[in-house]
C-alpha cells in the first residue's frame, strides 16, 4: 500500500508540474463545466487548450516513430493526464504537504542541473596536481605492516579455584614447551593446538589466526594477547604463557608483511578521480556560500542543541531524499 502510495504521489507530482510549467496557467474550473472546442485545438480539458504546437513538441520529445494510431494514442494520453490534473487541483491536492515537498525537490534538482552541475562538468585534474595529491597523501596509498600469528587458548572459567588456576597453567607450560620442540618446518602449532586449544576457530588449523595490521586492536582477542604477538619480531618466535581473564594463551609469529607504498603508476586514475571530487566539493560549498550572500538565512544553533535525538532504530517519517 506504501509503494502505491508514493507511486501515485510521484505520478501526481509529475502531472502537476508537466501541466503547470507545460500548458499555460488557466486556473481549474468545475469538473461539469462543458468546454467550446475551437478549430485551433486538439483539445480543451477544464479550460486547458492543447495546441498542435504543444502535441508537435510532445511527438518530437517522445523520440519514436508515429503514425495516425500512435497520435491518437498520445493524444488520449495528454487528455488523461489534463483530467487527472484538473481533479487533483479541485481536490485540493495543490496545498497537500506530500506534493509541495515533491515539487520544491523537483524545483531544487532542476536548479542545480541548470545553474551548479555545468561547472562541476568541466573539472579535470592534471597530472601535476594527481602527483601532488599523491605526495602529500601518501599514507592513503601506504599499506599498513601485517603480521601472521597462531595461538592455544587454555580457557579457565571464572569460578575456577586457585588450584584450578595452577592446574590449568601448568597445562599451558606443557603446551608451550612441545610447541617449543616442534620441528621448524611445522606450520603454525600443528597438532600441539588440535591436542591443547580450546579456542574452536582456529584449533584445527594449527591455531593458525590469519593476519592482523600492526597498529591496530583486533577485537576477537584482550589486549594483552595482542600485544604480546605484536612483540614478536622473527617468525617462528613463541611468546612466553600470557594470562588474561579468560584463560592462558600461548602465541606464534609465522610471518611478517612490511609495510608498501603504492606507486603512483598504480593508482594515478583513482588520484585523478579524488582530485576533481575535491574540486566538486570546493565548488559546491562556494556556490552555497554564495547563494548565502544573496538569501537571508538564520539559523538557531543554540535551539538545536536542545532538540532530543531519536530513539535509534526508530523512525519518526518516511525517509529523507538523498542529500545534493
Amino acid at each position: 500500500m506504501r509503494i502505491y502510495k508514493m507511486t501515485t504521489m510521484v505520478a501526481l507530482t509529475v502531472t502537476l508540474i508537466f501541466c503547470e510549467n507545460g500548458w499555460g496557467e488557466t486556473k481549474a474550473k468545475k469538473l461539469s463545466e462543458p468546454a467550446v472546442i475551437d478549430s485551433g485545438y486538439l483539445a480543451v480539458i477544464d479550460g486547458k487548450t492543447i495546441t498542435p504546437d504543444i502535441f508537435r513538441a510532445e511527438m518530437a520529445r517522445r523520440r519514436m516513430e508515429f503514425n495516425q494510431e500512435k497520435k491518437e494514442e498520445l493524444l488520449n494520453s495528454i487528455v488523461r493526464s489534463e483530467l487527472l490534473f484538473a481533479a487533483a487541483r479541485t481536490a485540493g491536492y495543490e496545498n497537500d504537504p506530500e506534493v509541495i515537498e515533491t515539487v520544491k525537490q523537483a524545483m531544487v534538482g532542476k536548479y542545480l542541473r541548470d545553474n551548479l552541475d555545468p561547472k562541476l562538468g568541466q573539472l579535470k585534474a592534471t597530472d601535476q596536481e594527481a602527483e601532488a595529491y599523491y605526495q602529500t597523501n601518501r599514507a592513503e596509498f601506504t599499506t599498513h605492516a601485517m603480521i601472521h600469528a597462531a595461538i592455544i587458548k587454555i580457557a579457565v572459567s571464572p569460578k575456577s579455584t586457585a588450584e584450578k588456576k595452577a592446574e590449568l597453567l601448568k597445562r599451558a607450560e606443557e603446551a608451550r614447551a612441545e610447541a617449543l620442540a616442534l620441528e621448524p618446518g611445522v606450520p603454525a602449532f600443528g597438532s600441539v593446538a588440535i591436542k591443547y586449544s580450546e579456542d574452536q576457530s582456529s584449533r584445527y588449523r594449527g591455531g593458525d589466526i590469519g593476519w592482523l595490521q600492526v597498529g591496530t586492536v583486533d577485537g576477537r582477542w584482550d589486549r594483552a594477547v595482542a600485544d604480546a604477538i605484536t612483540a614478536l619480531k622473527t617468525p617462528g618466535q613463541i611468546t612466553p604463557v600470557i594470562t588474561t581473564a579468560d584463560g592462558f594463551y600461548i602465541a606464534k609469529l609465522t610471518e611478517t608483511k612490511g609495510a608498501t607504498v603504492k606507486p603512483f603508476a598504480m593508482v594515478k586514475d583513482g588520484v585523478r578521480y579524488q582530485v576533481v571530487q575535491d574540486k566538486k566539493q570546493k565548488i559546491e560549498h562556494e556556490f552555497i556560500e554564495q547563494l548565502k550572500s544573496r538569501i537571508s538565512v538564520n539559523v538557531n544553533r543554540g535551539l538545536l542543541e536542545t532538540i532530543d535525538l531519536p530513539v535509534q532504530g526508530k523512525q519518526a517519517g518516511p525517509p529523507a531524499l538523498p542529500a545534493r
